[in-house]
């Protein structure tokens, strides 16, 4: 794969306001390509100022021009300077993209106020051998019989492909730009935790290191390291994980664990990974957030713990007693599905009828298993059979796995970079 294509990302802005959708789409897709090994260019207009909120590795160039853009949605007669704007666009355009292989660009030549920089497009193309991207952002008209200038923003330039955002409006799309169908790409926007939630470094950090993000199963377990085997029922956690896996689920378990700079306690550390391998998890699958930096082995920040709340949709509590659960709260907050501890009657007094109920056994009350593995093995289906018929946590799942700005760049913006 050539990674040394330059891709330029066109825009009009003079700001980058999160508030804007438009600049949370160019934010996912400006970080996809730097993370991916492309030079990486945002084109902005020269008044722009928000250079510090801009992605690192993107490379800033103020050179659109500015206009007093005139709404031409109506096809009136342009203004006595339509031309010059037209000039000094392509003029600037010519002189700053002759670097450039690719160029996405964002309702330049589809918006009515933007009709200056639509025909500057237009000539730049005839002329290079960019191969240009235009994304429409709004509902195509269909076709229409626009007299020039207004024509052109209904006129695929040169060189170009068309992008829509989704497929129900796709043949609209091409027949406003009187082409196939084959040349309307689909791009749908991103939606990525890791830019909407404002996330944590070290959350961001466990994402990137261990694929978060792509795991069916996400289970967050705050706790106190000396306690997590012996009261927390971490192990019946780890067993109920490692069957999730053997159905064929991904599955990732955090473990938030505070005190643990003393030598015992990371001896235990050390015995629950193995005892997690013996259950066919990796250290990849059960992480420890006192293994990450040393300076969390006391705990970490109450941000991360509910970021990764937010992150995940799992919450198996096998914990052998509890009164007023803060973390059990935090789960129900979180919306995750909750698996309960039958014999804590404290769970069944806060989760009600809105937790799967499962003998895990208490302080009080020891469970004998005729088959603790079949046993396992039932919760982990009965889990995924919940799961399977709630349509919130599926919608959630959706998003999270395959609406990523990495997922979004692999498998639809790619594509484009390479197509012949």
């Amino acid at each position: 794969m050539n990674k040394k294509l330059s891709v330029m990302v066109l825009t009009t802005f003079y700001e980058f306001n999160p508030s804007y959708s438009l600049c949370s789409v160019v934010e996912a897709q400006l970080i996809g390509l730097v993370k991916n090994g492309y030079k990486t260019i945002l084109a902005v207009h020269d008044n722009f100022e928000d250079d510090k909120l801009v992605p690192k590795g993107v490379e800033i160039r103020k050179v659109v021009p500015r206009f007093l853009l005139i709404d031409y949605m109506a096809q009136q007669k342009v203004s006595e300077d339509f031309e010059d704007q037209v000039n000094t666009a392509y003029k600037a355009f010519k002189e700053n993209f002759s670097d450039v292989d690719i160029i996405f660009e964002h309702d330049m030549i589809f918006q009515s106020w933007f009709l200056p920089y639509c025909l500057a497009i237009h000539q730049l193309a005839k002329e290079s051998k960019i191969k240009w991207y235009h994304w429409i952002h709004s509902v195509p008209q269909g076709h229409t019989d626009a007299e020039y200038p207004h024509n052109m923003r209904f006129t695929l330039p040169q060189n170009s492909k068309l992008v829509y955002l989704n497929n129900y409006h796709l043949v609209r799309a091409a027949e406003t730009y009187n082409i196939f169908p084959k040349d309307v790409k689909i791009v749908y926007n991103a939606l990525d935790p890791r830019l909407f939630l404002n996330l944590h470094p070290l959350v961001h950090s466990l994402i990137d290191k261990y694929g978060l993000l792509e795991a069916d199963f996400i289970q967050i377990y705050p706790l106190s390291t000396p306690r997590m085997v012996a009261g927390k029922g971490l192990n019946t956690l780890i067993d109920i994980m490692g069957k999730l896996k053997k159905q064929n689920r991904s599955v990732k378990l955090v473990v938030c664990n505070a005190h643990a700079n003393d030598r015992r306690e990371k001896q235990l550390i050390a015995e629950t990974q193995s005892y997690a391998s013996q259950q066919g998890l990796s250290a990849n699958e059960v992480i420890f957030t006192s293994l990450e930096d040393t300076s969390y082995e006391l705990g970490v920040p109450r941000e991360v713990v509910s970021q990764l709340f937010q992150l995940s949709n799992l919450f198996i509590f096998p914990s052998s007693s509890e009164n007023c659960s803060l973390i059990l709260l935090e789960a129900m907050l979180s919306k995750c599905l909750l698996v309960l501890n039958n014999n804590v009657p404290s769970m069944r007094e806060f989760g009600k009828g809105n937790a799967i109920y499962f003998e895990f056994g208490s302080i009080d009350d020891s469970i004998e298993y005729a088959d603790k593995d079949k046993f396992n093995e039932d919760v982990a289906k009965i889990i995924i059979s919940e799961f399977e018929s709630n349509k919130a946590l599926k919608a959630s799942l959706d998003i999270r796995q395959n609406f990523n700005y990495q997922k979004i760049f692999e498998t639809q913006i790619l594509p484009l970079l390479h197509e012949q």
